[in-house]
């Protein structure tokens, strides 16, 4: 990530002009961004060709999709429809726990803006922020725009933020509360100005400010409706209809403070049945679907006269995750003898086909996550390992509970309760949506023994303490280690690079030696889309930025 003391500008303004979008830089000379000011847009990595099956996830480009074509004599559709992955949209509300799933983060995108945005390799920049300064990185100023609305007219201050951070602080468990943690207080200098003190130098700040859950809510809005008042942003959309877990229809912003997308009305649907999925993108009822069943991916590839793919891998391992709290799986000989039992290619083929990569490494982290650790050997496929390691251990026949979400991963539990029965362990499966699996597996609440999910990496460092921090949101094995949790600290006040990475790189190995977590596979992915659909910006961390997404016509 780079650091630096104080705001500049116009440094790698023609480079990073190229890579970014213009809704969250209008009006706005490009600025160069050293951990201190930059340009801005919510851009973020594109679409790319995923690896393939036979190799690790492939870095995702740093760069977004063209802006739609400006010939007069081209036509785009007024409407469109998405089918969204294979997570509902429980509630849209940045500070209710439900909201994790990644559709519900896409829809945040849309409606919402941040103070910054990523640009990618640790660079951060403008959205309702316009730039921003810190001497230490435990006081950072931010200097916002003058000329933002809200859905409702509310002109957006200062106020706002400060609003906005107090109302994360009662959401204690989310991801809201997470992103805006570090601030220990804040100082309205003016109308257009606040002044953030953190509990200590955090270097982090940038990329928890960047993320989809730091949005800026309008508390008029929400006292005058406290149950959808919070639907009410500065993005580009409008929330027009919501229908919990099944739908959200989208109109345009006419006033919006950014350049106009193209598109007038979206609908952004749910729909479970896998064959259902393709029939419609087949009969022309949907416009892109992001969660074809991995059987029909081929058939819709190979039609590029009426279709095209866009390919990309998640930057989340789906995994493995132990209850903490649980005196059985929490003992180092039971997990060992887990993750010696666990063929991670039988696994992957039943369920992901062709389109999963098994895991390679033993560290639990993103493919992209700044610092991996590339050097921590796998834990090997060993049934008689696997058998010893569970003698040693304090199971005795006990059924324990595989709780898990999505068709993909209930196919993964599947198939590691059979291969857990070679050795001896019995389970059960409790298959249920994410929202009620996020409710189920909360920090010290947890109430199942094994987690199969998705893990929460991002292409930040600052993702090591989402996973394993005590309390944060994603921590939803109850892992508290005291000397990882002294590790975590000091690397959010380390500014040095080196040093950092040096820190992180030991924390795995650390962690690697009592894993609370085993990667499993990398799931490749497809938005299957009709001809002429463009603009979608598709990072490796899920965060999925639909605001300029268009459909060409004839």
């Amino acid at each position: 990530m780079k650091k630096g003391k104080k705001a500049i500008s116009v440094i790698l303004a023609a480079l990073l002009c190229l890579t970014i979008l213009s809704s969250c830089n209008k009006n706005e000379e490009p600025a160069g961004q050293q951990g201190s000011s930059g340009t801005g847009s919510p851009a973020s990595p594109a679409a790319s060709p995923a690896a393939s099956p036979a190799a690790s996830p492939a870095a995702s480009p740093n760069d977004v999709p063209p802006p739609p074509p400006s010939d007069p004599g081209i036509k785009f559709a007024e409407e469109m429809d998405v089918i969204i992955d294979n997570n509902k949209i429980a509630v849209l509300d940045p500070f209710n726990s439900a909201s994790n799933p990644s559709p519900t983060q896409w829809v945040f995108n849309m409606i919402h803006n941040r103070l910054v945005v990523p640009l990618g390799d640790g660079v951060y920049g403008p959205c309702l922020a316009k730039s921003w300064d810190t001497d230490d990185w435990k006081t950072v100023t931010f200097h916002l725009r003058d000329d933002v609305n809200f859905h409702n007219g509310e002109h957006f201050t200062a106020q706002d933020v400060a609003n906005t951070i107090e109302r994360a602080r009662e959401a204690v468990g989310t991801l809201a509360s997470d992103r805006w943690a570090s601030i220990e207080e804040f100082n309205i200098i003016d109308q257009y100005t606040i002044q953030f003190v953190q509990t200590d130098v955090f270097v982090d700040l940038l990329y928890s400010l960047s993320q989809p859950q730091a949005v800026i809510v309008n508390d008029k809005a929400i006292a005058a409706d406290p149950e959808n008042g919070v639907w009410i942003g500065t993005g580009a959309w409008i929330v027009d209809e919501f229908m919990t877990n099944e739908y959200v229809v989208l109109v345009r912003n006419d006033n919006y403070w950014g350049d106009p997308a193209v598109t007038q009305k979206i609908t952004l649907r749910y729909v479970p049945e896998m064959s259902a999925k393709l029939m419609q993108l087949q009969n022309g009822d949907t416009d892109v679907c992001f969660s074809l069943d991995p059987v029909d991916m081929p058939l819709i590839e190979a039609d590029t006269e009426n279709y095209i793919c866009y390919k990309y891998t998640y930057n989340n391992c789906d995994m493995i995750g132990f209850n903490m709290d649980d005196p059985i799986v929490s003992d180092l000989n039971f997990r060992m003898a887990v993750a010696s039992a666990l063929d991670r290619d039988e696994i992957t083929i039943a369920a992901c086909g062709d389109y999963g990569i098994p895991e390679t490494e033993g560290t639990y982290a993103g493919y992209e996550t700044e610092f991996r650790n590339h050097s921590i050997p796998i834990i090997p496929y060993d049934l008689d390992a696997a058998k010893a390691y569970l003698a040693d251990s304090p199971y005795n026949g006990e059924v324990l509970e595989i709780a898990t979400a999505i068709n993909t991963n209930e196919i993964a539990s599947q198939v590691v309760q059979q291969q857990l029965s070679k050795i001896g362990i019995n389970t059960r499966i409790n298959t249920m949506d994410p929202p009620s699996m996020g409710a189920y597996a909360r920090y010290g609440e947890n109430q199942s023994q094994i987690l199969v999910y998705v893990g929460p990496m991002t292409l930040s460092s600052a993702s090591f303490r989402s996973a394993y921090y005590p309390g944060a949101a994603y921590n939803r094995v109850s892992y508290n280690n005291p000397a990882v949790t002294d590790m975590l600290d000091r690397a959010s006040g380390i500014v040095d690079d080196n040093a950092r990475r040096n820190l992180y790189l030991e924390l795995q190995e650390f962690i690697a030696k009592d894993p609370p977590y085993i990667n499993l596979f990398w799931l490749q992915h497809m938005a299957a889309c009709v001809k002429g659909v463009g603009g979608m910006v598709l990072p490796a961390d899920s965060f999925f930025d639909l605001t300029y997404i268009y459909k060409i016509i004839d």
